[in-house]
């Protein structure tokens, strides 16, 4: 299980000020409790709209769905992992959400990401989304 909140981190918000890290909670032995681990970060791509989500009340969690790394599409990515990501929030922020995932991306009406037919290694990709 992860969760997506707002990076806080100097170094990271230099990069990108709308960062958002992806933290799992790692478990602790004796006195010491169980504490959120900083995993990865959510890709440049989608940063914005994670903020915005989390500022307003949202909240984002998930599991990996892959764990097998990919490269980043863009030229300053470093490796990616597939999530399969959750977000709970208010009805009018769920709304909001939509809207800006459907201005980002080419959505069909199967919920099947068009511009995505490929994965890295030149594989079809038919995967369906939550939406």
């Amino acid at each position: 299980m992860v969760s997506v909140v707002h990076e806080t981190d100097p170094n990271s918000l230099q990069h990108d000020r709308y960062a958002c890290s992806v933290k799992r909670i790692k478990e602790g032995r004796g006195v010491l409790m169980a504490r959120l681990v900083n995993v990865g970060h959510v890709p440049l791509e989608i940063s914005k709209i994670c903020h915005y989500f989390n500022i307003h009340g949202g909240e984002i969690s998930g599991t990996v769905e892959d764990s097998k790394p990919r490269r980043s599409p863009i030229p300053s990515g470093g490796l990616e992992v597939k999530l399969n990501l959750s977000f709970k929030g208010r009805g009018d922020l769920i709304d909001k959400l939509k809207l800006l995932l459907r201005d980002a991306y080419t959505w069909d009406y199967t919920g099947v990401l068009a511009q995505d037919e490929e994965d890295d290694n030149g594989e079809k990709d038919n995967e369906e989304n939550d939406f």
